[in-house]
């Protein structure tokens, strides 16, 4: 039997008038969160979805900046942090597939360019968390330069946990307690300070970048200190020494210093311990 010509032609049109009709709409999906926008000092907020402007999350996050610069002793920046909201994760799953197919797969990230400080995040049930950690970063960001990811990750880390915890990140400290216990993980503050940037950090990485700023800002002032110095110099001159050379004059062994640390705060997160 000949094929019908005007049957396949009929075909091919509604083909490409569906796959029209289908373009549009994605390409709609696909672009920033925009309706609604909601300016808080330094945080710029877009969102396709309404968006109270003294949310308590919005509140939280402004805090956030009194208690970041006035542990690490930086001074408050106004360099705007522009934060795009997604409502969904499909949304915000399929943008970051057009626009950044490499990154890995996340709830939220933080960007630099040389003129912007962004955060792409979509609203789920730990937003709060995933917009501290990745706020965090843009406060640091705004004001010290060429931050080591190590640090930089372990800041955000320490800061993505609710107010008046003391940093204390329950899910690393019981990631390294655990392997502490099984003779899995010793740290390693020079590995860490030699990851290369371009490759993306794992768990284990991220939990001993937290365990270190933990250690440094909450065991004693003079830890403290040297962790604020440590920033001041980066701000000034834009490159210093690793910290772990410093860290190496001070202790004979930090690696057995943040050890023991770790046992510290797992023991006293223990059940029947009489303290959080």
């Amino acid at each position: 039997m000949k094929p019908n010509l005007q049957m396949i032609s009929m075909a091919l049109l509604f083909g490409v008038l569906a796959v029209g009709g289908c373009v549009q709409p994605l390409q709609t999906r696909l672009t920033l969160p925009d309706r609604y926008l909601v300016v808080r000092d330094q945080l710029v907020f877009y969102s396709d979805f309404p968006l109270a402007s003294h949310h308590r999350l919005l509140e939280e996050l402004l805090a956030e900046r009194g208690d970041l610069c006035g542990q690490l002793a930086l001074p408050v920046s106004n360099e705007p942090i522009h934060i795009y909201l997604f409502e969904t994760a499909q949304r915000f799953e399929a943008f970051m597939r057009l626009r950044h197919p490499n990154y890995p797969q996340r709830r939220a990230f933080f960007l630099e360019t040389d003129t912007r400080l962004e955060v792409y995040a979509q609203w789920g049930d730990r937003v709060a968390e995933d917009l501290r950690h990745e706020v965090a970063h843009g406060y640091l960001h705004s004001v010290v330069p060429s931050l080591p990811m190590w640090l930089d990750e372990g800041l955000a880390e320490y800061f993505e946990v609710p107010r008046g915890s003391h940093g204390l990140n329950r899910d690393h400290l019981n990631q390294l307690a655990e392997r502490l216990a099984h003779g899995r993980w010793q740290p390693n503050l020079v590995r860490l300070e030699g990851l290369d940037p371009a490759v993306d950090m794992g768990s284990g990485d991220y939990a001993e970048s937290w365990a270190w700023v933990h250690f440094l800002l909450e065991t004693c002032p003079e830890h403290r200190d040297w962790l604020r110095d440590h920033l001041r110099q980066l701000r000034e001159r834009g490159s210093v020494a690793p910290l772990s050379a410093h860290l190496n004059r001070m202790f004979n062994r930090p690696e057995e210093a943040l050890v023991a640390h770790i046992r510290y705060l797992a023991g006293r997160s223990r059940p029947g311990s009489g303290k959080p």
